[in-house]
């Protein structure tokens, strides 16, 4: 197993050299509900859009109506052919869609073909947006806050804060666990019973047939052309039980009684992971790191010899559920899992 380098971002861990897997997390200035369907809707074009620049692989997402929540998957920088550079230039500058600021494709198309200094200039300068989270994130948040405000005639920022980023192992067991909490997040804010029923998230998505929401979780699982093959354990995480939900057609999908998890929890017990879910868990978005042992330990070497750090702890048990070989870089021990007051 390689392990990641990696370093500090404004206050975040990133990782360099290697694939790296976020959940990354941001919300609305001053905790607005401002997104309706339409807003949802044209959030996730941009999404697929500037992922598809970027060379970004979106594992997991819910968009909510005052934050959003994404699993990427960022890869390692590597060349880039001429013709592949244009596909993705043309994803978010094909059609009406280019800025003054910025040339048609058709120009960069001449320019790069000439190979002068101007081309290769412009090459270089789009390269360097590609490969990035923090870009990536940028951009995105960007994108979505002009047209925004341009639809609503508004002015200022749409957003509270850059973005919080946790680190996950490419594991199944991890990967899995933190897609499940994303795709709870409409449950948890009581939009939907089943959240196979929202339909800016990927499982609700991917429940209605959309291939590229459908592969996400084909990569979670390391299934090829899987969806129906990894549903029923997928299921497990999400409502505590296999494909076929027991009780009325319909109804009856595993729901949790937040109470009387909370009840559980307050007097020192742990619930199941599927009750776990349905409640705010601190860990995936303030956590630092979620994975092995292993995993983690080998992180904090690399920061250790980064940042002259002398840590020795590194992989803290998560408290509240059975999180079976997860652990947290950070020892959270004020309430890492609560009940829903608010969505998360």
């Amino acid at each position: 197993m390689s392990f990641p380098t990696s370093y500090r971002f404004r206050g975040r861990h990133l990782v360099l050299g290697q694939d790296a897997v976020y959940h990354v997390v941001s919300r609305t200035a001053f905790g607005r509900f401002s997104f309706n369907d339409l807003e949802k809707r044209h959030f996730l074009r941009l999404l697929q859009k500037q992922a598809g620049f970027c060379g970004i692989e979106v594992l997991a997402y819910c968009v909510m109506s005052n934050h959003f929540h994404l699993m990427i998957k960022v890869p390692e920088p590597r060349p880039i052919a001429d013709d592949e550079l244009l596909h993705r230039y043309r994803l978010l500058y094909g059609g009406k869609h280019c800025p003054p600021s910025s040339p048609d494709p058709k120009v960069l198309e001449a320019l790069l073909h000439e190979n002068g200094s101007e081309g290769q200039i412009l090459r270089e300068r789009i390269l360097s947006r590609m490969h990035s989270l923090a870009v990536f994130m940028r951009e995105l948040k960007q994108r979505f806050g002009i047209w925004y405000n341009h639809r609503h005639n508004n002015k200022g920022t749409l957003w509270s804060e850059r973005f919080r980023s946790t680190i996950v192992e490419a594991s199944a067991e991890a990967l899995s666990t933190v897609a499940a909490y994303i795709d709870l997040n409409p449950v948890r804010a009581q939009i939907v019973d089943d959240p196979a029923g929202y339909h800016f998230s990927s499982f609700g998505r991917a429940s209605g047939g959309y291939p590229a929401a459908r592969r996400g979780y084909e990569t979670i699982f390391r299934m090829k052309k899987g969806w129906e093959q990894l549903l029923p354990s997928y299921n497990l995480i999400l409502y505590g039980k296999g494909e076929a939900a027991k009780g009325t057609p319909g109804k009856d999908f595993g729901r949790i009684d937040p109470e009387k998890a909370a009840r559980v929890l307050e007097a020192g017990g742990h619930v199941s992971v599927a009750e776990a879910l349905r409640m705010r868990i601190r860990y995936f978005s303030a956590g630092t790191a979620l994975g092995s042992e292993e995993f983690l330990d080998a992180l904090s070497a690399k920061w250790n010899a980064q940042f002259g750090s002398h840590r020795t702890r590194n992989a803290h048990r998560m408290h509240g559920a059975a999180w079976g070989d997860l652990r947290s870089y950070r020892n959270l021990q004020r309430e890492p899992v609560t009940r829903p007051l608010l969505p998360d």
